[in-house]
């Protein structure tokens, strides 16, 4: 399927939601599946069909270093626990933005470069806005009912691994450490989260997205 088409098509079921809130999209997937930039694309659909859209990411909403790396800055355990702050993620931007919110919101809490916490006043959301959120644990039982809409990214492992560390080699000393980091921290926590929390099952779309130019609906 062309990918084009793909987008236009998911932006055609978000857009049939009716709700009396906005509608938050979730865009989950395992580490470099690519779910980032189908989210982006997704967004500039949206926006051609004159949608108010707003665009943020749980990465948004990291826990500082000192929490971070508590298991070790190689733990896949670690990543999948204490990588981000997910009592604030939901407290400041899902449940505001939900039945009975306030509509009052942040799209971010921390400054991952500075490690230091972000001092923002909040936004009002309209009601008819569309937040389009990614991230890799994104429907944790704890978090999935906090979204409206959720696509799944699914990459096959040893593709997003490649894709990660020619992605990431400059960040982690070159292409080797960087696929071992996918290896050993990433795609391990990955799989923690497909097998404790089942996120393909709770999906309204899961996508084949192995071939960038011709994904398609599973």
């Amino acid at each position: 399927m062309l990918r084009n088409e793909l987008i236009s098509e998911i932006a055609n079921r978000i857009l049939n939601l009716k709700l009396p809130h906005p509608i938050r999209v979730g865009v989950s997937g395992i580490t470099a599946s690519g779910k980032t930039t189908l989210a982006n694309e997704l967004m500039a659909e949206l926006q051609i069909r004159n949608m108010d859209v707003v665009r943020t990411s749980i990465d948004n909403f990291h826990n500082q270093r000192t929490v971070r790396y508590r298991q070790g800055k190689e733990s896949a355990i670690g990543y999948y626990e204490d990588a981000h702050d997910y009592n604030t993620f939901k407290g400041k931007l899902l449940i505001p933005l939900g039945p009975g919110g306030n509509l009052h919101y942040q799209t971010i809490s921390l400054d991952l470069d500075k490690d230091e916490f972000v001092r923002s006043e909040s936004k009002v959301a309209k009601k008819d806005s569309i937040f389009i959120i990614d991230g890799t644990f994104l429907f944790k039982k704890d978090l999935s009912n906090h979204f409206d809409f959720k696509i799944f990214v699914n990459t096959d492992f040893e593709i997003a691994r490649k894709r990660g560390a020619s992605r990431e080699e400059g960040n982690f000393g070159g292409y080797d450490k960087a696929e071992e980091m996918f290896i050993n921290r990433y795609h391990a926590a990955s799989r923690m989260y497909l097998e404790e929390h089942l996120p393909k099952l709770t999906a309204d779309v899961v996508i084949n997205n192995d071939d960038l130019e011709n994904p398609y609906f599973v």
